[in-house]
């Protein structure tokens, strides 16, 4: 083998290390933009004002009043199943940030839901297809969860809007919906 020929495999296997190593780095990168915009969209969801508003949503869902009230609640995970569907995040750090309280308002706001997409077909499609993703990975990674079947338990969906309603008149004791 020549010596010009050793420097071109040379260079070629540089070439190849260099596309390989950039590849890693915007890898990395994507993979830490989507962990800052998880943390941010969780810090947002856990803020004074979005618990206020989701407080005015569960009382209107679980009434059946006002549910008018539930459709900030619906945008914010427009909003984030648009993010999934684009890519900007990760289906499964949804499921871990957010399947309860999808679940809950998809479960519990459905109807509204169904009404507002006669009007608008394709209102909260996002918020939609987000909520069959992260139920999805419920069934597999938790087959037994009850959550799975919310809706077939209307005391346990109750239970899930009356903790979200007390986030607008936190008690002293921490409640269960702080904890999650």
């Amino acid at each position: 083998m020549s010596w010009e020929s050793l420097e071109a495999v040379a260079a070629v296997v540089a070439a190849g290390a260099a596309v390989f190593a950039i590849w890693l780095q915007n890898k990395s990168f994507k993979a830490n933009l989507t962990a800052d915009l998880a943390i941010k969209l969780d810090d947002r969801f856990s803020s004074a004002e979005v618990k206020e508003s989701r407080s005015r949503a569960a009382r209107a869902l679980k009434a059946h009043i006002a549910e008018k009230e539930a459709e900030d609640a619906f945008d914010f995970f427009e909003t984030i199943g648009l993010f999934v569907r684009r890519k900007a995040l990760d289906e499964e750090i949804v499921h871990s940030l957010f399947f309860h309280w999808i679940n809950l308002y998809w479960t519990a706001g459905k109807d509204h839901i169904r009404r507002r997409q006669r009007e608008t077909k394709n209102l909260w499609r996002d918020f939609e297809s987000l909520y069959k993703k992260v139920l999805e990975i419920e069934r597999e990674e938790n087959p037994n969860s009850p959550d799975i079947t919310l809706s077939l338990f209307p005391d346990k969906l109750a239970q899930y809007l009356d903790e979200e309603i007390e986030l607008a008149n936190p008690s002293d004791s921490q409640t269960s919906a702080d904890r999650r």
